[in-house]
């Protein structure tokens, strides 16, 4: 691709040309590749330098150009000087913003593939993993193929692979959008978290609908107040499309803080509330749940798989997102009940001795919480099982929600077993102290560091109609004690103790 090409819409402060010793103005320079990692820089490639949350891109230009690259894309003038680049036969590209450039360049390196597809963005604190695979089976019931981008894994369609981000960065984004364009995918249904906002991993994607779920308290280690926190979520709906629509929750309050802060089509979705898109006559089971929906003046009547009060909330919101996107009311009907489940999402596991177990990504104070609450919900009234609830929080991330979750967890369950999490560089033991200090001591509580124990400490315990939650980590198949990542699976140490006759 032609420099000139590569660098469309792209801010430049300043472009310092050279070839063979000599100064030069031509922009028809031939680029192989984009990359904004020194290690698989090829010869011939741009080489984005951006300052990452741990470690800044501009120390590896180096690196960069001893392995080719002909193009560096940097914010300090100063780091690479003229005469360096006049020695290396480089060609320097100075810009206000690198990551902003690198998602401009990597959308024109692609071709625009977000722009050959409708585009559905998630965000909040808790269901956008959950919707955006409903708003994928809602399309796929249209008779059209559709992608995912979310925390559990990325789809083309049915082909699945496992998921480096929660959302990539631009890069691997616009090549996972090119490749479902040359699958065919119309649309593609994705998660957008707060860091991706923040990061401008998604800059320059214009939307045909944005949902926003719910926001209550994570990533304070990054974001300091909830208020910042709220202000990235509110990028995403800047990126609309002239012909949108955002999707937004009504009974949140930072919903309704949403609703009146900018000028779109709207499709606001509810239980508590007078929302457009409104949901009543709730009847939770085990098995599922069926609710009627309330839009334009008509009802209709959903079932779903899926348990529990959050999941309405979901669903309202992936029905919602539906709507936006002009597809007939049978087929979102149809595309909602046939999500069975998802990965790590209020997972069940039932034993053949009368207990079940619940496998569930809930790491935030809301999310337990929800989850707690459902199982309320749905054990039966007579012959009620106890509860048991393990968990524990990450090291390395907002200690606030400790004594939350501990209140949480201490109010709902008969047992607690509070345990470690993905420590990080953290002591587990303080992680633990620290969730112990919420903890109501009306439940039984119990301390294991080890997680693996813990759960075979809740597995040991439980009696015909216990629940067992194993919280915090859902879809996620490893732990990080220290540096180091381990293979680990709450939901395989559970069927493991199962099969030994647990």
């Amino acid at each position: 691709m032609k420099l000139s090409q590569l660098l469309e819409g792209v801010t430049v402060s300043k472009l310092f040309q050279t070839m063979y010793g000599q100064m030069v103005v031509t922009h028809d320079v031939e680029v192989g590749g984009v990359q904004y990692d020194s290690r698989k820089i090829q010869r011939s490639d741009c080489f984005v330098a951006i300052k990452g949350t741990s470690s800044d891109g501009q120390k590896y230009i180096q690196n960069a150009m001893n392995q080719g690259a002909k193009v560096i894309v940097l914010e300090d003038d100063t780091v690479l000087p003229d005469p360096l680049c006049m020695h290396a036969g480089v060609i320097k590209v100075v810009v206000p913003d690198s990551r902003k450039a690198l998602a401009i360049l990597a959308a024109n390196y692609f071709g625009h593939p977000s722009k050959k597809m409708k585009c559905v963005g998630i965000t909040g604190t808790n269901g956008k993993t959950t919707t955006s695979n409903l708003v994928k089976s809602i399309v796929e019931a249209n008779g059209e193929k559709a992608g995912l981008v979310g925390t559990i894994e990325y789809k083309i369609g049915e082909q699945v692979f496992p998921a480096t981000h929660t959302t990539p960065e631009s890069l691997e984004l616009n090549e996972l959008f090119d490749a479902m364009v040359k699958n065919h995918c119309t649309s593609v249904s994705m998660e957008v978290s707060s860091h991706a906002l923040d990061q401008s991993r998604v800059y320059g994607i214009e939307f045909d609908v944005a949902v926003f779920t719910n926001l209550t308290q994570d990533h304070l280690d990054y974001h300091g107040t909830m208020e910042n926190y709220f202000e990235a979520k509110k990028r995403l709906f800047t990126q609309l499309k002239p012909s949108n629509c955002a999707v937004i929750n009504h009974d949140d309050p930072w919903g309704v803080q949403l609703l009146g802060s900018f000028n779109a089509r709207k499709i606001s979705y509810g239980i508590n509330s007078s929302a457009d898109c409104q949901a009543k006559d709730i009847k939770l089971g085990i098995e599922g749940t069926t609710f009627i929906v309330r839009y334009g003046g008509q009802e209709s009547t959903v079932t779903t798989p899926l348990i529990g009060t959050f999941n309405v909330y979901n669903v309202l919101a992936a029905y919602a997102a539906g709507l936006g996107l002009g597809l007939p009311l049978e087929q979102i009907h149809t595309g909602i009940k046939n999500l069975a489940n998802v990965r790590g999402r209020f997972e069940r596991i039932a034993s053949p001795a009368g207990w079940t177990a619940i496998v569930d990504y809930a790491h935030t104070p809301d999310a337990l919480e929800n989850c707690l609450r459902t199982i309320h919900d749905v054990l039966p009234e007579k012959n009620r099982g106890h509860i048991i609830t393990v968990f524990g929080a990450g090291g390395d991330r907002d200690k606030t929600k400790r004594p939350i979750m501990g209140r949480i967890a201490g109010e709902y369950s008969d047992l607690v077993i509070v345990t470690s999490d993905n420590p990080r560089t953290e002591i587990p033991e303080t992680i633990i102290d620290d969730i112990m200090r919420g903890i109501i001591r009306h439940a039984s509580v119990l301390r294991e560091v080890d997680r693996r124990t813990a759960i075979e400490r809740a597995v040991k315990s439980a009696q015909r109609g216990d629940v067992i939650l194993v919280a915090g980590k859902g879809h996620e198949d490893y732990q990080i004690i220290g540096k180091e990542k381990k293979h680990f699976s709450d939901r395989e140490v559970v069927e493991s103790l199962l099969s030994r006759g647990g």
